[in-house]
């Protein structure tokens, strides 16, 4: 009688060990209450200005030991934020500020392409394009979240406030102005008030464990309070680059698929496992794996 024998994969998991996180936070508020101010306050900070706010501040930029790069067009900010990603540098903090004007970008960006070969006047007209125009929007917008999941840099984003109405068009509320998930991707967002000369931060969301919030409900945003509450040796650190996709990686993985046959749920899983659409967005030695992998089945048919 035969035996059928069960063969099990060997389980890949593991205890989590306690890491020191980078900060990475969202800040939003109303018109004139002072995110640019606040941001700031963080030294040695590489500031992405989108709508010239830190015109006001230069002394105080300088000061800081901080620069600015100012631009509202999302591949400019992409390609900034990807040569602070893999370049060698003594900034601690990236602020952008605010994020809005990006996101508004992207949209008006593909906007132009889907009115340019729009087939519907009347959709073109009322710039209605349906879930494909915002599947587009979304996946340029999380390409450049990717990058600040990867970045060894303290996050700060700024955001406008935008109000939230009910039924009636009655007001119940505010939120922030930028896409809608953003709050999923922080482990921080703060809502800054004005109350006299001060700048009060209201904590909306810690990601912590129980019971071990760093953050009190509300306090004055300074940048002391920041070191106080998460550590001044996380938020002073140095940096450290990472090595991303060459351009001769990528070639060269591109050539490979065309002679070798490979089942598309792999490269699938390939792009799944990096989080990324595309081969430039890999890590050098993710890429290099897969070069690998392809190699190897390359071998049994090389002569």
């Amino acid at each position: 009688m035969n035996e059928t024998k069960t063969v099990t994969k060997k389980l890949r998991a593991k205890k989590p060990e306690a890491i020191e996180k980078r900060l990475k936070m969202f800040v939003y508020g109303a018109a004139g209450v002072g995110k640019t101010w606040a941001a700031i306050q963080f030294p040695n900070a590489y500031i992405i200005d989108t709508e010239k706010g830190a015109d006001f501040y230069s002394k105080s930029i300088v000061k800081a030991g901080s620069v600015i790069f100012q631009s509202n067009n999302a591949d400019e900010i992409r390609e900034e934020i990807k040569n602070l990603l893999i370049e060698k540098h003594d900034y601690k903090t990236l602020i952008i500020d605010p994020v809005t004007q990006i996101y508004n970008s992207i949209q008006e960006k593909w906007v132009r392409v889907f009115e340019k070969y729009s087939t519907d006047e009347k959709n073109k007209e009322i710039q209605d394009f349906g879930m494909r125009f915002w599947g587009k929007v979304k996946s340029e917008y999380k390409s450049l979240q990717r990058l600040l999941v990867n970045l060894d840099m303290n996050i700060i984003v700024t955001s406008h406030q935008k109000d939230v109405y009910g039924t009636n068009f009655s007001k119940i509320g505010t939120t922030f102005d930028s896409m809608k998930g953003d709050d999923y991707f922080f482990d921080l967002i703060f809502q800054i008030e004005k109350q006299g000369e001060k700048r009060i931060a209201k904590t909306i969301k810690e990601r912590s464990e129980l019971g071990e919030n760093k953050f009190p409900e509300t306090f004055d945003w300074i940048y002391s309070n920041f070191c106080l509450f998460y550590g001044k040796d996380i938020l002073e650190r140095e940096s450290v680059s990472i090595s991303m996709a060459t351009k001769e990686q990528v070639e060269k993985i591109e050539k490979l698929l065309e002679i070798v046959k490979v089942d598309d749920a792999i490269v699938n899983k390939w792009f799944t496992t990096a989080d990324c659409d595309s081969f430039e967005q890999f890590k050098s030695e993710q890429i290099e794996k897969c070069i690998g992998y392809l190699e190897n089945q390359l071998k049994p048919i090389v002569k």
